[in-house]
């Protein structure tokens, strides 16, 4: 710090030739090595913490544009299938029409296929509105206009299914950040406890006078630690129950971050389960069911009930297929996600998004 200025200078402005002074000088603080390696390692700590968060954020921000690509595509696959079984339900009208008019069936059948068809109508409503908010969801979050999102749809076939471990990564952003947190409470209580030793501070100033002598002064200043208890001890305590609550928290968050890797495993082990067991028996099962049934019902050999529950199977069934296939690739996202450093699972991690 530098000084300049004037001492002992008479209130009505005139100059004593005696005691009037002009004065410059200049002081320093001596900061122990200790202290300044203290201060430099809270800093480097305090940088760790927040590229750690970051990459948190990062990995959670990816997952969460993920998450809106897949209901987007899910609900398009689903409106695709959804309008090729209107094609069958028009089957089923033109099946209860002709036997309508022939006189071999009630007109209530015809009534139950269009209205079946209405159904599936309004499904199909349904289905685009949910693909629609995907995409504007997906859209601000990827800061593009919606109609700049083209058309896409879960293809049957199109993924690889893959296989996971529910091991924490102990590298984990989310687990460091924390740990930074404590380091950093480390250096607060060694910095505490440095403040027992203070630090010195050199003054040194030139004093003229233009009557007399120039003047030279050299002081030396240090603070007496008498705050010991009243300031010192508790900023020591502060720290070490700050360092001693995150070191739990790494511990609850550990624990979390395991039971959300779990289940997402256990929802992506479902889903290929799931997928597996639509592609290879129940969607074709439940065409053959259906077709059998129509054929069956315009001979005279089934009810129309039958007709209605097999196209309804068949619906259900095409539909689910997707939602598994949306569930495992949601459950890959959230698995890539919590070992690239997200804080909490993507069910866990919804509500705070929501409010973010």
């Amino acid at each position: 710090m530098v000084m300049a200025g004037v001492q002992n200078q008479q209130v009505d402005l005139s100059i004593d030739h005696q005691m009037t002074m002009y004065t410059v000088g200049a002081s320093q603080t001596l900061t122990r090595k200790s202290r300044r390696e203290a201060e430099r390692g809270k800093a480097e700590l305090e940088v760790v913490r927040l590229q750690d968060e970051f990459a948190s954020q990062q990995a959670e921000i990816e997952r969460e544009v993920l998450l809106a690509y897949y209901e987007a595509g899910a609900a398009r696959s689903q409106f695709e299938a959804t309008s090729d079984l209107a094609a069958l339900a028009g089957d089923a009208v033109s099946a209860s029409r002709a036997r309508y008019e022939a006189g071999t069936a009630p007109q209530t059948d015809m009534i139950r296929s269009l209205l079946e068809q209405k159904q599936i109508e309004h499904q199909i409503l349904k289905l685009t509105s949910r693909r629609n908010q995907s995409v504007a969801k997906l859209a601000a979050l990827l800061h593009v206009a919606p109609s700049e999102i083209p058309k896409f749809a879960l293809e049957h076939g199109a993924h690889q299914h893959a296989t996971f471990e529910t091991i924490i990564n102990p590298g984990s952003p989310a687990l460091t950040a924390l740990q930074a947190v404590v380091d950093e409470a480390e250096g607060d209580i060694r910095l505490a406890q440095l403040a027992i030793k203070p630090d010195i501070n050199v003054e040194a100033s030139y004093g003229l006078r233009p009557y007399q002598k120039d003047t030279i002064s050299v002081v030396g200043r240090i603070e007496l630690p008498y705050r010991r208890r009243t300031l010192i001890e508790p900023r020591v305590q502060e720290a070490i129950a700050r360092r001693d609550a995150a070191r739990q928290q790494i511990e609850i968050l550990k624990q979390r971050l395991k039971q959300d890797l779990g289940v997402a495993v256990a929802q992506c082990e479902e889903a290929v389960a799931q997928i597996q067991l639509h592609e290879s028996a129940l969607v074709p099962a439940a065409k053959m069911a259906f077709d059998s049934a129509l054929s069956s019902y315009q001979t005279g050999k089934e009810t129309f009930e039958s007709v209605l529950t097999s196209l309804r199977a068949y619906n259900a069934l095409r539909v689910d297929y997707f939602d598994f296939l949306e569930q495992e690739l949601r459950a890959e996202a959230d698995i890539a996600a919590l070992r690239k450093g997200a804080r909490a699972g993507a069910a866990m991690a919804a509500p705070a998004m929501e409010m973010r």
